[in-house]
C-alpha cells in the first residue's frame, strides 16, 4: 500500500493533529433500511412508553458515560467489606424488583452529598461495606428466577475453597494434619491476650522455660495455613516473653525491703512503660480484624519490649548499684542507635536509673548536705567511698577524736565515667571532709550555703541543654569565688549568715527527701492487695498514668508510618558522651574551688612547706649541720666512747658511737639514747629562735610530727648482717620517725613517708662511706705509713677509693637528690605566692588539685630513687654499688695497719687481691653506666618536671670517668 508524500511529512511530535480520526477508523454504520422506525404508533399505548424510554434508547449501555455508577466506599453502612461468607442466594437480579433501582438512585443521590468525604479514610474502609448488588444478564432478563452458577474460578472461592482444598491435599497423607480451625474473634482475642503477656486457652507461660509457649500446634484460622499462622505468631510470643518477664521483674523488685535505688528505679520505670503500652494497645485491638494488623499491632511494641528484657536480663545479673548503672547504660546506649525514634525514651530511662546515685554523688560532694543514707554506705562500703575509723591510742595527744580515713572503691563506680572524672570525684568529697572537720563555718563546707535553687547534677540528650548546664555552673562558681575569698581574707559571709537559721530545717528535709526523690511514688506503683487487675500488673494506675515517662512514647508508638516523639529529638551526642558532659562542667567547677580551699587550708594554717622543708632537711641530710653532727656522733672515731663500762660516769657531752674503731657491736638501746639524744632538737632551734629567746624551753618541746630516732623493724637476715660493725648494713636499724597530722596525711602520705625512709637510710650509709675514705687519706698521712713508696699499692687503692665514694656522694646528694627537689621547691613557691593574692587560677595551674600535689610528692620521692639506683629497674647497679662499698670496708682496717712493722708484708697479697677485685666492681659499675639505654637511664616521671636533655647517669658518669680511667 502506497502513502502520500504529505503523510511522512508529518510532524510525530506534534500535536495538531492529535485529535484527528485515524485513517485505520471504520467507516460509521448507517440505520439499516430493513427496518424502519414507525412513527405513527400512538404515543400513549404502553408499548411504545416502554420503547421510548427504556431499553431501545441506550440498548447496551456501552459507553462508560451511560453506565451504571460504582457504588462509594465512604458512605456504605452496615454491611461487611469482604462477602467471602455471602450465599449465593443473596444475590438478587437489577430488574427482579423496581425498589432496586429507586435505591440505587437515592444512592446515587447519597453520594453526591458525600462528596467531600475521602474513600481512603482508614475509619469509612473499616466500618464500610459494599451493597448487594444484582448483576444483569441476559438469562434473568428472560427468566427473573434464574440462577448465577457458582464460579469454577479458585481464586474467587474465598477462605472456604482455600480450607476445602488444603483438608484435601492434607488427607491423601496421613501423617500430617491440616490443623484445627479455630474461630477468627477468639483465636485474635488469644494473640492480643498473648502479645499483652496473659495467658489464654492456645497459648500459656512456661515458667520452667520462662518463655511463652502453644498449648496446640495444630490451631490456625480459615482461610491461612497451619505454617504461615505458626510464622507469624512467633514474633507475636517473642514480645509476649519480654513483656512477662519485665512485668513480673518490676513486680517482684518492688515487693523487696532491701533493694538496690538503682534497680528500683529501673523497675520503677519499666513499670510505666509496660503499662502505658498495655493502654495503646487495648485501644488500637477494638480495629484489628486481621492476622496482619495482628502483626503490625506488636512489632513496634515488640523492638520496645524485647530492648526492655534484655536490659532486665543484664540488671539481674548485677550484684551492685554500680553493675546495675552500668549496664543500663550500655544497653540503652545502644538501643538507643538501633531505634533511633525510641532514643529519647531511654535517655529518660538512664536518667531515672541514675538519679540516685547523682543524689549519692551530690552528697559527697558537697553540692547538697550530707545525708544519713550517704553515711550509712561509707560506713558498709556498699557505695565508692568506704570509711575506716581508727581510734587513737590511749595515751596519745590526739585520743580526744578518732581518726576517719576514706577509701576509694573503683569497682563500685560506675564504667561510664571515666578513671579521671571518677578519681576527681572521690578527692573533691575527701578534701571537703577536711574542711568541714577544720573549718564548718567555709562556704563550701558550710549547709547553710545550700539553697533550693543551687545546682544539681543532671542528664541532658541535646546540645542546648549541655549548654544550659555549662552557663549554671559557671554561675555558680562565680558566685561560690566572690565568697570564699571573703572568707579567706577574714570577711564574714552574708549568705552563710542568712542561712544560717535555715540550715538545720533544710537538711532535715534533704535528709528525708534526698535519697528518695528519683524514686518518689515507687513503692505507689503496686497494689497488692488489690485483686481488681486483670492485666498482671497493678490496678493502682492513678500514679502510672501521671508518670513523665508516659507522655514521651504516649503518641504514635505503635504507628509505624512516623517515629516517636519526634518533636522532642533534639540533636545532641552519643549517649554516653552526653552523660560525661553533662556532669563535667558542675564537678569541675565544684572540685577547683574545693582544692583551692584545701590548699589554702594546708600552707597557711597547717604549715604545709614547713613540715616539707622539715623532712629534706632530716630525712634527705639537706641540713649541713645535721649532716654533720649526724657524721660526727656516729663515725668520729676521737669521740668518747658511750659504751657502760664498770667505775666510769658516762656523759652526753662528745659522746659518739665510733663505729668501724670499736669491737662490739651493736650499741645497746642506753647508748644509742645517750648518743642522739638531743641532736635533733639542737639543729631544729635555730628555726624557731625568732619566736621565743627560750632556747630552754623550745629543746624540751616536741619536735613537728613527733620526729626523732628509732629502731627499725628488720628480719632476722637484715638482723645477722647488722651485727658486723664492718658490713655496709651495720647502720641499717637506725631510722627517723615522723608522724603527719591528719590534715597533712592528705599529702605527705605513709607511701612517701616509706620513701623517705629508703632515702634515709641509703643517705645515711653514703655519708659512712664519706667518713670511711676520709679516713683512709688520714692513715696515709701517719708517720708510720709507708705511702712514699712508689711500689706504694696501699695509697693507689686509698686514692681510688676515695674519688669513687666522693664522686657517687656528690651526685647523689647534689644531683639525685638536691636538684629535684629544688623542682619540688619552685612549685611550692609558685602556689604559695599565688595564695598570698587570692589568684584562685594562680593556685590551680601551679597545684592542680590536691590530689595531683600529693601524687607529685611521691613521684619527686621516686625520681630521687630513681637518680640513687634504689628502684626495680636499677637493682643490679644497687647490688653492685654494695659490694664496692663492702670492698672498701674491708680494706679500712687494713689500711689502719699500714706501715707498722712486719704488717705490710703479710697483707700485700690481700691488698693486691682487694685491690683487684675493686678495680673489676668498679668497671663493670661504670660499664653498666656506659650501656644504659634511653628507656633505662631516663625516668618515667621526667616528663612533668623540667627534663634535662641529657641522662641524670651520665652526670655520674662524667664525675667518675672523664678520662675513661677504668
Amino acid at each position: 500500500m502506497t502513502m502520500d508524500q504529505g503523510q511522512y511529512d508529518a510532524d510525530p511530535f506534534s500535536s495538531d493533529s492529535l485529535w484527528r480520526l485515524s485513517n485505520f477508523t471504520l467507516e460509521i454504520l448507517q440505520p439499516s433500511d430493513l427496518f424502519q422506525w414507525n412513527d405513527n404508533l400512538p404515543a400513549d399505548s404502553i408499548f411504545s412508553k416502554d420503547l421510548n424510554e427504556g431499553f431501545f434508547n441506550n440498548p447496551l449501555k456501552l459507553r462508560a458515560e451511560d453506565a451504571d455508577p460504582l457504588p462509594q466506599l465512604d458512605n456504605i453502612e452496615g454491611h461487611n467489606f469482604f462477602l467471602f461468607d455471602q450465599p449465593p442466594e443473596s444475590i438478587t437480579d437489577a430488574f427482579s424488583d423496581t425498589q432496586v433501582d429507586d435505591s440505587l438512585s437515592h444512592q446515587n443521590d447519597d453520594i453526591l452529598e458525600a462528596e467531600s468525604d475521602s474513600i481512603w479514610t482508614l475509619e469509612n474502609l473499616q466500618n464500610a461495606t459494599i451493597p448487594e448488588i444484582s448483576l444483569r444478564s441476559w438469562e434473568r432478563y428472560h427468566d427473573r428466577s434464574s440462577l448465577e452458577p457458582t464460579s469454577a474460578y479458585f481464586s474467587e472461592s474465598g477462605a472456604k475453597g482455600f480450607d476445602s482444598a488444603l483438608a484435601r491435599q492434607y488427607s491423601e497423607n496421613e501423617y500430617k494434619d491440616a490443623g484445627r480451625v479455630a474461630r477468627n474473634d477468639v483465636f485474635f482475642h488469644a494473640l492480643f491476650r498473648l502479645g499483652l503477656g496473659w495467658s489464654s486457652i492456645f497459648f500459656r507461660y512456661n515458667k520452667q522455660r520462662k518463655a511463652f509457649e502453644r498449648v496446640s500446634d495444630n490451631v490456625r484460622v480459615s482461610g491461612v495455613s497451619l505454617t504461615v499462622v505458626n510464622g507469624l505468631t512467633e514474633e507475636v510470643l517473642r514480645c509476649g516473653t519480654a513483656m512477662y518477664n519485665t512485668r513480673d521483674f518490676a513486680r517482684r523488685t518492688r515487693i523487696k525491703p532491701k533493694e538496690l535505688s538503682a534497680r528500683s528505679a529501673f523497675a520503677s520505670a519499666a513499670a510505666v512503660i509496660i503499662y502505658t503500652l498495655e493502654k495503646q494497645i487495648i485501644n488500637y485491638f477494638k480495629e484489628v480484624s486481621s492476622l496482619v494488623q495482628i502483626m503490625t499491632l506488636f512489632q513496634r511494641c515488640g523492638e520496645l519490649v524485647g530492648a526492655l528484657s534484655n536490659i532486665v536480663e543484664a540488671v539481674q545479673k548485677a550484684a551492685t548499684d554500680a553493675q546495675v548503672i552500668s549496664a543500663v547504660i550500655e544497653k540503652a546506649a545502644h538501643f538507643s542507635q538501633a531505634f533511633g525514634s525510641m532514643e529519647n525514651l531511654f535517655h529518660e530511662l538512664v536518667a531515672r536509673v541514675i538519679a540516685p546515685w547523682l543524689h549519692y554523688v551530690e552528697s559527697w560532694v558537697g553540692l547538697r548536705g550530707e545525708t544519713p543514707a550517704l553515711v550509712e554506705m561509707a560506713a558498709k562500703s556498699e557505695g565508692f567511698v568506704a570509711v575506716e575509723r581508727y581510734e587513737a591510742r590511749a595515751g596519745s595527744r590526739s585520743a580526744k577524736a578518732a581518726t576517719l580515713q576514706y577509701h576509694y572503691h573503683p569497682e563500685q563506680m560506675p564504667t561510664f565515667i571515666p578513671g579521671e572524672q571518677a578519681e576527681l570525684i572521690f578527692e573533691t568529697g575527701r578534701s571537703l571532709r577536711l574542711l568541714r572537720q577544720y573549718h564548718p563555718q567555709h562556704p563550701i563546707a558550710n549547709d547553710a550555703i545550700f539553697r533550693r535553687d543551687g545546682p544539681n547534677l543532671r542528664c541532658a540528650g541535646s546540645w542546648s541543654g549541655i549548654e544550659r548546664i555549662q552557663k549554671k555552673a559557671q554561675q555558680y562558681e562565680a558566685e561560690l569565688r566572690s565568697e570564699i575569698l571573703r572568707y579567706s581574707r577574714g570577711q564574714r559571709s552574708e549568705q552563710v549568715r542568712k542561712d544560717k537559721a535555715l540550715a538545720e530545717e533544710h537538711m532535715q528535709k534533704s535528709g528525708s527527701a534526698g535519697d528518695n526523690q528519683a524514686i518518689s511514688g515507687a513503692f505507689e506503683l503496686f497494689d497488692i492487695d488489690d485483686s481488681k487487675h486483670t492485666t498482671g500488673l497493678l490496678a493502682n494506675d492513678s500514679s502510672l498514668e501521671n508518670d513523665e515517662l508516659g507522655p514521651l512514647f504516649d503518641t504514635s508508638t505503635l504507628d509505624r508510618s512516623r517515629p516517636i516523639h519526634s518533636h522532642r529529638n533534639d540533636f545532641g551526642p552519643e549517649m554516653i558522651s552526653a552523660l560525661y558532659l553533662s556532669l563535667a562542667p558542675l564537678l569541675s567547677s565544684q572540685a577547683l574551688l574545693v582544692d583551692f580551699s584545701c590548699l589554702h587550708l594546708l600552707f597557711k594554717e597547717h604549715k604545709l612547706r614547713y613540715h616539707l622543708t622539715l623532712q629534706w632537711r632530716f630525712q634527705l641530710l639537706g641540713d649541713g649541720f645535721f649532716a654533720s653532727r649526724l657524721s660526727h656522733s656516729l663515725f668520729d672515731p676521737e669521740m668518747e666512747s658511750g659504751e657502760r663500762r664498770s667505775g666510769v660516769v658516762r656523759s652526753g657531752v662528745h659522746t659518739g658511737l665510733r663505729l668501724g674503731n670499736r669491737d662490739t657491736w651493736p650499741p645497746a638501746s642506753s647508748e644509742l639514747r645517750l648518743v642522739l639524744i638531743g641532736l635533733l632538737s639542737d639543729c631544729n632551734m635555730d628555726e624557731r629562735l625568732d619566736n621565743s629567746s627560750n632556747a630552754e624551753f623550745l629543746r624540751e618541746r616536741e619536735l613537728p610530727g613527733g620526729l626523732s630516732f628509732s629502731i627499725r623493724d628488720l628480719t632476722d637476715d637484715e638482723i645477722v648482717k647488722c651485727k658486723d660493725p664492718n658490713a655496709i648494713e651495720a647502720l641499717d636499724f637506725l631510722r627517723l620517725q615522723y608522724k603527719p597530722s591528719a590534715v597533712l596525711e592528705t599529702i605527705i602520705t605513709q607511701r612517701s613517708l616509706d620513701q623517705y625512709d629508703r632515702l634515709f637510710k641509703h643517705l645515711l650509709r653514703l655519708i659512712r662511706m664519706v667518713s670511711v675514705v676520709r679516713g683512709l687519706i688520714r692513715d696515709s698521712t701517719a708517720r708510720s705509713s709507708l705511702s712514699g713508696d712508689t711500689r706504694n699499692l696501699f695509697q693507689r687503692f686509698r686514692i681510688d677509693c676515695q674519688h669513687f665514694v666522693l664522686a657517687v656522694s656528690d651526685y647523689c646528694f647534689h644531683i639525685g637528690v638536691g636538684s629535684t627537689w629544688q623542682t619540688l621547691q619552685g612549685t611550692l613557691t609558685r602556689i604559695e605566692y599565688c595564695l598570698e593574692h587570692g589568684d584562685i587560677d594562680g593556685v590551680i595551674e601551679a597545684a592542680h588539685s590536691v590530689s595531683w600535689l600529693r601524687r607529685y610528692h611521691e613521684e619527686t620521692l621516686d625520681q630521687m630513687l630513681f637518680a640513687l639506683f634504689l628502684s626495680k629497674r636499677h637493682a643490679e647497679a644497687a647490688r653492685l654499688l654494695e659490694k664496692i662499698f663492702g670492698t672498701i670496708l674491708t680494706f679500712a682496717p687494713l689500711s689502719r695497719l699500714d706501715g707498722l712493722e712486719g704488717v705490710r708484708h703479710e697483707s700485700e697479697d690481700t691488698i693486691a687481691q682487694l685491690y683487684a677485685t675493686f678495680r673489676k666492681q668498679t668497671s663493670a659499675f661504670v660499664g653498666y653506666l656506659r650501656g644504659l639505654d634511653g628507656m633505662k637511664a631516663s625516668s618515667k616521671f621526667a616528663g612533668r618536671s623540667r627534663a634535662q636533655p641529657i641522662s641524670i647517669f651520665d652526670r655520674l658518669l662524667v664525675r667518675l670517668d672523664m678520662k675513661r680511667y677504668y
